[in-house]
């Protein structure tokens, strides 16, 4: 096994050495040195010493549910002992201020904010606010302390309504639920509540075991009526109603109003959704997929799974691995491998699956109750405490200093404007979803380590000279850098962001300045962490030569759901606990300057509703520079449709009051899905008479109009099919 050593073994080996003995400041004479002993602990023929060397760090080993012995930090991954960190301040290494103790501490300004919300103490600021709100956090990128944990975990096992719940119509159920509105998913459950008393009834009747087994010759009409209702709606209704159940039973329905049983009403969905955050589960607040399986769980297994969950995240980070079992497998074998140095074929380890298990085993964690035993024999959880158990062996591809690179597949691609002339949308299907895989390099060996989901750019509105617009964000192909990576980033919107986009409810009827959106959050519009994509060109003397920020990142998002599914602005959004840690795992095998806290000034005026907003920034992220860049290769993708290269200019919005697309002079126009736009006959009203125009058609002030292009703006109407291409407004990047 090939020795590794992360950046995190630094402080243990630094602590050995600020351990040691004081400096003699004494000049002795020179002296011949003696015989080396033959032993390390023997010297001729006479023992000097039974006892084992010094431990420059000891730290408690768990074997199979308890302490057996104590192993040295300092050298624990030469054995293949994970050191953990399971105190109350850990944080993952991009909001720490050092790496080391011989390092200058470089404040963090975001790292209280981060414990305050793990810790589940809200600060009264915005931050504490949003977090309130969401309530639990851990969807978000921000992981639980395992004092929050034993906290929850304790209330759940004292439920007493927990013994009574009913899984089977959850795990008979099979599909989705989702929310409707209006009166059918009531009326249908009012049949299930009639059939439910009546079902029965004819089953012993008739003298048969199931509904099925009924003879329909036998039955009134009424009574095929109701069977009939009862066999379409009743696995539907049922699970809906024990979820309710099991709902209401752990809180989440409290002060939801008035839940109508057997009906996915919006209180239902709104605890079902809250629900899901609690135990990191990506969902709609619906009934089915992952939120189905946490269902069926008992309550406490789901409170063992999130403690797991947690100890396996600080895992990753302690011990810097980053394979997931997401890479699949060459078509035709059942594991990827690579071959080694001895010529054989070695297979990439699941390390998350691996660690997870060794967690389980080190600390006892197989059932609720040793977990819970677990959690409550830590006693009172110190701000630092560390623990260590016996790890997987790391491939030998591993090192301190790893060859890393990227590759983002932008998957289907369509540049045509999605909707018609009737200002529907028209299908753009997508099967090649994007992705974004990192690699490292040995023995020649390109070894893809882990796979996540993200987004690529598509249609997105946009203001251009004042007029809401459409506009296609481009995720431009080709080989770029990240040469840094800032924690807790902040974005500074560019002045054609729609003002309402920056703005949020006060809580008063008014409106206020959404610093979450800017950040730094965890829910930002870069979420926790960002790499800056950058141009580049390698010089005669091997240096790079950085060239300039076309605003594209791969970051953390909020908009958990919006991966793999929807278009961002041109950036690559990642889950943030994802972006997290792919973004720590690089720095722990790429060597990098930490630069701090960067300051900024930044101002922009916000009109909205014919009020005036300013939105005011001071502080940018925490920025780590790399020694050497890492390499980012962005595929091309698979190309739909007949367009090859994206629309450049903006294009109209539709107006559904006019019913026409309306181009900023006050004309209508046809569009195209090659975006050719043609004048054509403003729509009467109803009325006969001609639409007027205002603000609230989404534009501006009338201006005179150029026959050409003015700067910033769209094309005048034209049927050329390749209308001059203005430039927009260029994004100022961010922070």
């Amino acid at each position: 096994m090939k020795r590794f050593r992360s950046m995190w073994a630094a402080p243990f080996a630094a602590l050995a050495l600020l351990a040691g003995c004081p400096k003699d400041d004494t000049q002795p004479s020179p002296q011949k040195p003696g015989p080396a002993p033959e032993t390390p602990h023997t010297q001729g023929d006479h023992r000097v010493d039974s006892r084992p060397p010094p431990l420059a760090q000891p730290v408690d080993f768990w074997e199979n549910g308890k302490v057996s012995k104590q192993v040295d930090a300092a050298t624990a991954d030469i054995h293949a002992q994970v050191v953990l960190d399971i105190g109350e301040s850990w944080t993952p290494y991009l909001f720490t201020e050092q790496g080391n103790a011989a390092e200058d501490p470089k404040p963090n300004t975001y790292r209280k904010t981060y414990l305050a919300l793990a810790q589940e103490r809200f600060p009264k600021d915005h931050h504490g606010d949003r977090a309130r709100r969401d309530k639990y956090l851990e969807l978000f990128g921000i992981m639980p302390t395992l004092k929050v944990l034993r906290k929850r975990f304790e209330k759940v096992q004292a439920l007493s309504c927990s013994a009574n719940l009913d899984y089977e119509p959850l795990k008979a159920f099979e599909g989705y639920i989702v929310y409707a509105p209006g009166p059918r998913a009531a009326r249908d459950a009012s049949e299930v509540a009639i059939g439910d008393k009546l079902v029965p009834k004819l089953l012993e009747r008739w003298k048969v075991d199931t509904v099925d087994a009924l003879n329909a010759d036998d039955l009134s009409t009424r009574e095929r009526q109701v069977v009939d209702a009862w066999k379409k709606s009743a696995p539907r209704v049922h699970a809906v109603h024990a979820a309710q159940q099991r709902l209401r039973c752990e809180g989440y329905l409290e002060h939801r109003g008035k839940i109508t049983p057997g009906v996915l009403d919006w209180g239902t969905h709104e605890a079902l959704a809250e629900f899901e955050r609690r135990y990191r589960v990506y969902g709609w607040g619906v009934i089915g997929g992952e939120t189905l399986e946490a269902l069926r769980r008992p309550p406490s297994e789901n409170e063992r799974l999130a403690v797991l969950r947690v100890l396996t995240e600080r895992a990753m980070h302690a011990a810097g691995v980053i394979e997931d079992g997401s890479i699949p497998p060459p078509k035709g074998k059942e594991q990827r491998s690579f071959k080694g140095g001895d010529g054989k074929e070695h297979v990439i380890p699941n390390l998350e699956q691996n660690l997870q298990d060794a967690l389980v085993k080190g600390f006892g964690l197989e059932t609720p109750e040793s977990t819970l035993a677990w959690l409550d024999g830590l006693g009172d959880i110190a701000k630092e405490r560390l623990v260590s158990f016996q790890g997987p062996v790391l491939p030998e591809y591993y090192d301190g200093n790893m060859p890393l690179f990227v590759e983002i597949d932008r998957g289907d691609i369509w540049y045509e404007f999605p909707y018609g002339p009737d200002g529907k949308e028209r299908p753009q299907p997508v099967e090649r979803r994007p992705r974004t895989t990192i690699f490292t390099e040995y023995l020649g060996q390109r070894i893809p380590l882990a796979r996540f989901g993200t987004t690529i750019g598509g249609w997105r509105t946009e203001y251009v000279n004042g007029v809401l617009m459409w506009k296609y964000k481009n995720s431009p192909p080709g080989e770029v850098i990240w040469d840094r990576i800032t924690a807790a980033p902040v974005w500074l919107p560019p002045e054609t962001t729609p003002p309402k986009s920056l703005l949020v409810r006060d809580g008063h009827g008014g409106w206020e300045v959404n610093y979450h959106e800017t950040g730094p959050s965890y829910a930002s519009a870069y979420g926790l962490v960002a790499a800056y994509h950058k141009k580049y060109r390698v010089g005669a003397d091997g240096q790079y030569y950085i060239g300039g920020d076309e605003g594209i990142r791969s970051h953390g998002s909020v908009d958990y759901m919006s991966i793999m599914r929807r278009n961002s602005h041109g950036c690559h959004r990642l889950h943030n606990h994802i972006a997290v840690r792919l973004m720590s795992f690089v720095l722990a095998h790429r060597p990098h300057r930490r630069v701090g806290q960067q300051q900024v000034v930044y101002e922009l005026p916000l009109t909205y509703n014919e009020q005036e907003y300013t939105l005011s920034l001071d502080s940018g992220g925490y920025v780590f520079m790399l020694n050497e860049p890492v390499h980012v290769n962005v595929l091309e993708g698979r190309i739909r449709g007949k367009l090859t290269q994206p629309i450049e200019y903006p294009l109209p919005k539709w107006n559904d009051r006019i019913g026409a697309y309306i181009a900023p002079d006050g004309s209508a126009v046809s569009v195209t899905n090659d975006g050719t736009m043609t004048q054509v006959p403003m729509p009467l009203l109803p009325d006969g008479g001609v639409p007027v125009l205002s603000s609230a058609d989404g534009l501006a002030p009338p201006k005179p109009v150029d026959a050409g292009v003015s700067d910033g703006g769209v094309p005048a109407p034209s049927a050329h099919p390749n209308p001059a291409k203005p430039q927009a407004a260029a994004d100022p990047g961010a922070i």
